[in-house]
């Protein structure tokens, strides 16, 4: 792993160091010593793990670029940042509006990260932030955007960027250039490589490498080097009630506890930028600052890069909207003594904190999996609980559709059971927010369904669980405009076959040939859906 003498790289042995400079403990790095070899002094081991982090900066530091937003139409901006080096853009000051120039400084800026392509079309993808995309263009749009997004390379080299896909719920946006660039320039711009899957440790060194107050905006990025100080923790709690909308779009899967804490420096603009192991693995998006205002910011956040974040991503540079799982029950926390009241059979009950299905919703993923009411939810896919935000975030990062594995107890006796759930889809609250090139399935006869919680909008009780799906957008003159139908109706039956998730009904869609379709409504309305005129199903 150290470019240093065999000593130090030598595997499984203590050592007799214990510290290097300015107190830093560094036995980690020095555990390869063999047993009877000449300890090396302080010196040789700083500069084994200088060496090391220059090497996998050098590595990878092409590959994180900076971002700029720049507002329509162009006019004197009011600066959201600290004057920079003490110059203020508001007293008159001017600035250039051209990227490329040395002297344009951004009101609005972060940083971004180069991604390989996960569909295999070569393209130029840079991972970002969503709050530092808000505005910006979107790809095949014609609309005026707010802002214009310009992304600084390596080299003063640099694109205008437009929105693939963006997701406010994971704070992730998928960017590629506006317009081709030259061969040589994409082949200079060098994807990341993402780390080998292998969970993050307290303790762990990291570097950060960003764009702290647009000073990166030459393409060359700002690096600093720190600790994971704890993973799955929380931003600012949301004390939200479940009928607020409005509460319910600040919300994000972040706030269940899956960040990870880094002591390291975070400064305003290294949003979006990369954390990286010692070896130059991608291993986390940096994001918000932990820190209260007027305090120490040397502590932020960061995005963990594991195979629910990489699920995501691959969504996004898809165009696709990215989904969370759905259970469909309302979750609880118990302490351990209501737990033992609960299941006076049980043994081995010890854990402070269980997670309870205190009500489980009708035709809800749950309940057809044969979740009940007062189950004890053990794990997740193998992963403990200890908070029913927990549960809410192993449930959310599995992804709709796919399928979760529940260990949970029940009854008196406390019977352990295994429960195999297909998961339904998130309610989105935000849905502006969300921007999508792409879905995962064509327009049929003028209409597009999705899963019934699809939308929070389209759910009429919190309590219930439709067993349908949802009319998401009913294209003009179409079949399905003139037959009547409408923006979320609830389908339940096509043809006489019920249908509960987008995929099953699209399935059978697909059996009819062009002929009329009977559709049921939830409430037992039906409907006759005339083929297209032009015999395109």
């Amino acid at each position: 792993m150290f470019d240093a003498q065999p000593t130090i790289s030598a595997p499984g042995r203590p050592c007799l160091v214990r510290k290097l400079f300015a107190g830093c403990l560094l036995l980690p790095l020095l555990s390869g010593l063999p047993l009877g070899a000449q300890s090396p002094d302080a010196t040789t081991v700083a500069l084994a793990v200088q060496q090391q982090i220059v090497k996998a900066i050098e590595q990878t530091e092409s590959s994180v670029v900076a971002i700029s937003k720049i507002k329509i139409p162009k006019q004197k901006f009011q600066s959201r940042i600290p004057a920079p080096f003490g110059i203020d853009p508001n007293q008159g000051f001017s600035i250039s509006q051209d990227p490329q120039d040395l002297n344009f400084i951004p009101n609005e800026f972060g940083s971004g990260i180069l991604i390989p392509d996960p569909t295999k079309q070569n393209r130029i993808l840079v991972l970002t932030n969503f709050h530092l995309t808000e505005g910006g263009p979107i790809a095949e749009q014609t609309s005026i955007p707010e802002s214009r997004i310009y992304v600084h390379t390596a080299n003063r080299q640099g694109f205008y960027a437009e929105i693939i896909a963006a997701d406010p719920r994971s704070d992730l946006a998928v960017l590629t250039p506006v317009q081709p660039v030259s061969p040589e320039y994409a082949r200079s711009l060098t994807p990341i490589r993402y780390g080998k899957n292998q969970p993050v440790k307290k303790g762990q060194f990291v570097i950060a490498l960003g764009n702290p107050y647009a000073i990166a905006r030459d393409g060359s990025p700002s690096a600093s080097w720190g600790i994971i100080s704890n993973f799955h923790r929380y931003p600012v709690p949301i004390f939200k009630h479940f009928l607020n909308q409005e509460i319910a779009k600040e919300e994000t899967l972040h706030h269940f506890g899956t960040l990870l804490q880094v002591d390291t420096h975070l400064d305003l603009g290294t949003s979006g930028g990369a954390l990286l192991d010692l070896e130059g693995n991608l291993i986390g998006v940096t994001t918000a600052l932990a820190a209260l205002e007027g305090y120490e910011k040397s502590v932020g956040y960061a995005i963990p890069i594991d195979q629910s974040t990489l699920r995501i991503i691959d969504s996004l540079a898809a165009g696709l909207e990215a989904e969370y799982g759905f259970l469909g029950i309302e979750p609880g926390t118990l302490d351990r003594g209501q737990v033992r009241n609960s299941f006076p059979g049980a043994v081995g009950l010890d854990a402070p904190f269980y997670v309870e299905a205190s009500r489980v919703k009708q035709h809800s993923p749950a309940q057809l999996a044969g979740m009940l009411p007062h189950d004890l939810i053990l794990s997740v896919n193998g992963q403990k609980l200890t908070h029913d935000l927990d549960l809410m975030r192993e449930v959310g990062k599995a992804g709709a559709g796919n399928e979760i594995k529940l260990q949970i107890l029940r009854g008196k006796k406390a019977r352990e059971l295994t429960l195999n759930v297909k998961l339904g889809k998130w309610p989105v609250a935000d849905d502006e927010g969300i921007i999508q090139t792409r879905y995962r399935h064509p327009l049929w006869r003028g209409l597009r369904v999705d899963y019934p919680t699809a939308r929070r909008k389209y759910t009429f009780s919190p309590f219930s669980y439709p067993p349908a799906v949802v009319v998401t957008h009913v294209a003009p003159d179409s079949p399905a405009q003139q037959a009547g139908l409408k923006e979320g109706a609830f389908i339940s039956q096509i043809n006489g076959q019920a249908v509960q998730t987008p995929d099953s009904f699209y399935q059978e869609a697909q059996k009819v040939n062009n002929s009329p379709v009977t559709l049921l409504y939830l409430d037992g309305q039906k409907l006759i859906l005339p083929p297209a005129s032009n015999k395109k199903q």
